[in-house]
């Protein structure tokens, strides 16, 4: 059974139907450029309305650690998530400082790119491993090459529009501690689609 973390959420109801279905971790992004951005006073309202076992990830990308730790103290977060160049040293001060733990993520597209990993095993307490590729206009993802990356010892997520019915080939071929889902399993903008969510928490927890 793999964790199941939906990201980009930015309405309650979304929230609290990933909540019921099972998803394991919810992404809020705190990204200035992102078009997913949540204030911090939508996530403290979110978070409040949903059950203590809930666990919110803060998602960043190149804040400074000021900023981080004033959302960090306000959200009440134990998660935050990396999506920027932040170096590992930077991960690693955040981590011990905030005491939070810390999901970096990594665009992988080649062999060449799981380089960039091994500096922050140590560092990190999760990869989100982005391995999606275009053919053609279709998004196809090299669970191959993710599969790689267990060689650094730190848990990993499959991301990059990862739909319900790619789900068992990730887990067959990349042996994920999870499944990060975002625009895959999107209604509209900003709007997740129930039945596409439901799938894919199903999917990833053996339930189908």
């Amino acid at each position: 059974m793999a964790k199941v973390k939906i990201c980009g959420l930015a309405n309650y109801n979304d929230s609290l139907d990933a909540t019921n279905l099972g998803a394991d971790f919810l992404g809020f992004h705190f990204i200035k450029e992102s078009p997913k951005k949540v204030s911090e006073k939508m996530v403290i309202d979110i978070v409040s309305k949903l059950p203590p076992f809930v666990t919110p990830v803060g998602v960043f990308a190149d804040a400074d650690e000021k900023t981080i730790a004033k959302t960090v103290k306000k959200c009440g977060l134990k998660n935050i998530q990396f999506n920027g160049g932040e170096i590992p040293e930077f991960c690693a001060s955040v981590r011990a400082n905030l005491g939070v733990k810390v999901f970096k993520f990594v665009k992988l597209a080649s062999e060449e790119d799981l380089q960039k990993l091994a500096p922050y095993a140590g560092n990190a307490d999760y990869f989100v491993l982005d391995v999606s590729f275009l053919d053609g206009e279709t998004v196809k993802h090299n669970f191959e090459l993710a599969a790689k990356a267990a060689a650094f010892g730190v848990p990993f997520f499959v991301s990059g529009k990862v739909a319900p019915e790619e789900v068992k080939e990730a887990l067959e071929k990349a042996l994920p501690f999870g499944i990060d889902a975002d625009t895959g399993i999107e209604r509209l903008p900003k709007r997740k689609d129930y039945d596409k969510m439901n799938d894919l928490i199903r999917y990833a927890h053996g339930l189908k």
